[in-house]
Parts: structure tokens; sequence; C-alpha cells
């Protein structure tokens, strides 16, 4: 097989090398035919020179198939009209017919056949003893055959390379997809990534200002404070460990993916660190799917943040309600609105990396088909309301 696959690249390259011993074997054995064959008259130098100039045009007959066939049938005419045997030569002729059909188009074939029809009339008409009707309608069906071959071989390698340039348009679209697949991947974890590091930085932030706040009056308060901050920080490294771990193999170590079930752990770590935050379960908890359960904890942990970043000393509450096929998700609280912005969560840096703020929820809800509504409450404070969808009723 490889030894076949080199001689066709060498072939596709260089096509003359093998019509080359295509025209000397037409050649041979047109000589040793003269030679062998009862005809009108005997071989000679003549003989020998037309052969030869019968079969030269066979070199070229893939680069020019019409000329090939149009200039080889000169000298097989000239024979039969000088009395040689021409049976090897002519019979070359549905050859070069075949190579017209497979490697040219409609127009060029065509014009090989009236040539092919032309050339059989003139044989027919004035040598009729060396081209009887019965071989005239033989030579016919043969080059009728000839085309049709021809035309079969070319329309299935015109399949073929289809079916070639499909193949390779297949795989380039799966290498895309799996570019793409990277892409999404890294873009998400750099989003869960910001939302661990922005959440924990801004409770440890907090604890640190509580921390500074009573170290001279209250030192065992600040020594509380100082605690709380270690121990965040180590759960933040190891939330980080878990998602860059996603990136490798799977590893018992790491914790599942956050989700409704942890909001109540998010609201004790903010409490403990002087945000008190209430949670709330309205309806009967059931299963949803793990992806939109993390989706709920991201939101719950990006409108919190922001209520320590911006809120001062306020009260949270986060509303879970469950409904057929839906989960509401609601994030309140009663502190004023000390930036003076109409939306808290978007912050300026939102034009660098879209995973910030108020833009990054919204991106989070749309790919469960959901609505995301924030805004000042008429109360006071600020409200975060989601609506996350899945199964059946999306």
């Amino acid at each position: 097989m490889h030894v076949w696959a080199e001689t066709r690249a060498i072939d596709a390259r260089r096509p003359e090398v093998f019509d080359s011993v295509i025209a000397l074997g037409i050649f041979a054995g047109a000589a040793i035919s003269g030679a062998v064959e009862a005809s009108d008259r005997a071989v000679d130098s003549t003989f020998f020179l037309l052969i030869a100039v019968g079969v030269v045009p066979y070199v070229m007959r893939r680069r020019a198939p019409l000329a090939a066939l149009m200039l080889a049938s000169l000298p097989v005419i000239a024979l039969i009209s000088l009395g040689y045997s021409s049976s090897v030569v002519g019979s070359g002729l549905f050859l070069a017919a075949y190579t017209v059909a497979a490697w040219t188009g409609m127009r060029s074939v065509a014009a090989a056949a009236v040539w092919v029809v032309v050339v059989l009339a003139i044989l027919a008409n004035f040598w009729p003893d060396a081209l009887p009707p019965g071989a005239l309608l033989t030579n016919a069906a043969l080059f009728v055959g000839a085309f049709a071959l021809g035309r079969s071989i070319r329309g299935q390698r015109g399949t073929n390379a289809l079916l070639r340039e499909r193949a390779e348009l297949a795989v380039e679209a799966r290498a895309e997809s799996a570019r793409r697949a990277v892409t999404e991947e890294r873009l998400r974890i750099a989003q869960e990534l910001h939302d661990v590091i922005g959440h924990s930085l801004s409770v440890i932030a907090l604890q640190a200002q509580v921390g500074a706040h009573v170290i001279d009056t209250d030192p065992a308060e600040a020594k509380a404070a100082l605690v709380a901050v270690s121990g965040t920080s180590r759960t933040a490294l190891t939330e980080i460990k878990r998602i860059l771990g996603a990136m490798h193999e799977a590893d018992a170590s790491y914790h599942p993916a956050p989700g409704l079930r942890d909001v109540g752990d998010l609201a004790a770590e903010l409490t403990r660190a002087g945000l008190p935050v209430e949670v709330r379960t309205v309806g009967t908890p059931h299963d949803v799917p793990t992806a939109l359960g993390m989706t709920a904890y991201r939101l719950a942990q990006e409108a919190l943040t922001n209520v320590a970043k911006h809120a001062g000393k306020t009260h949270a509450t986060v509303i879970v309600r469950y409904e057929p096929g839906v989960v509401h998700l609601e994030i309140l609280d009663d502190g004023p609105d000390n930036d003076g912005s109409t939306d808290r969560l978007a912050a300026p840096s939102e034009a660098a990396f879209r995973g910030h703020g108020l833009l990054g929820m919204r991106e989070r809800v749309a790919v469960w088909g959901g609505t995301l509504e924030a805004g000042p409450r008429a109360e006071g404070g600020y409200a975060v309301c989601a609506v996350l969808p899945f199964g059946e009723s999306r």
C-alpha cells in the first residue's frame, strides 16, 4: 500500500512519466504486430516512423487530451492508407478517447466525438476494405464505451474529491469546536475565579475593617475578626483550587460545585463577617440541574458581595422560591445607596471584563432563558431579582 501511494503521488506530480511508458508499450506492440500480422505492405522504415509519430502524443495525453487524440489519429489514417498493420496503434485511440472524457469538460468531449465520427467516416468511405461495416460498428461501439467509461471515472473522481473536501471540513469543524469549547471553558473558569476572589476579598476587607475599628477597645473582637480573615482566606484558596482542578482530572479532595444548598453557608459566612444575611425558602425545595444551582449560588454571591461593598451597615435577605420548572431568587437589602448610583452592580470595570457586576449576572441568567431585574427599592435599599426556568416549562 505504501508503494502504491508513492506511485500515485509521482503520477499526480509528473503524469508524463507513466504516459511515456504507455507510449513505449504501444510502440513495441505495434512493431511486433506489424512484423507478425499479414498486411498489404511489409514493415519498413516508413512504418516505424509512422508508429513513432503516432505514439508521441500519448506522452501528453493527460495534459492535452483532445490534441493527443487528434494527433494520434492522423498516423493511423496514414498507416491504413499505405496498407500497413494498424491494429495496435489504432486501438490506442480508444485510450485517447477515454482520456478526453475523463480529464476534460463536455465541450472537449463533444469535439472529440465529432472528430472520431469524421475519422471513421473517412476510413469507411476511402478504405472500405480496411474498415468494413461490421468493423465500423465495432469500432464505433468501442469509442462510445471509452467515452462513457471516461465520464464515469471523471464523475467518480469528482465525488471522491467532494468527499475528501467534506472530510477536511468536518475535521476543521471539529477542531474549531474543540477550540471554542476550550475558550468557553477558560471564560467560565475566569468568571468563577472572579466571583470567588471578589466575594472573598470583600468579606476579608469587611472583617479587617471591623478588626481595625475595635482593636484598641475590644482586643478579643479584633482577634475574632483576624481569625475570620484567616478562615475566609483558606476557604477562598480551597475554592480556587477546586475551580482550577476542573482543568485537570477530577480529584476527590475537591468539593462539588456550589449550589442552592450552599446559600445558607454563604449567608453564615457574611453574617460572621458583620453583614447579617437571612435566607428564606418559599415552596417545597426540589432537585434542580447542578449548573442552574451553581448559577443561582453565584448570583447570590455576586449580589451579596456588592451589598458588602456599597451598602454599608445593613441587613440582607435572600429569598429562594421554588415553583414547578422554575426557581425565583431575590436578594434584598435595606441599606442606603451610598454611591448615588441607580445600579450598584454596574461597575466601570464591566467594560474591561464582561464577568463583572450586573452584566456578568445577566449573562448567567440568559444562559437559562431567564430574566434579571436589579434596582433601588421604593422602601429603601436595593433588590436583585432573577427568574431561572428549567425543564419542560422553560
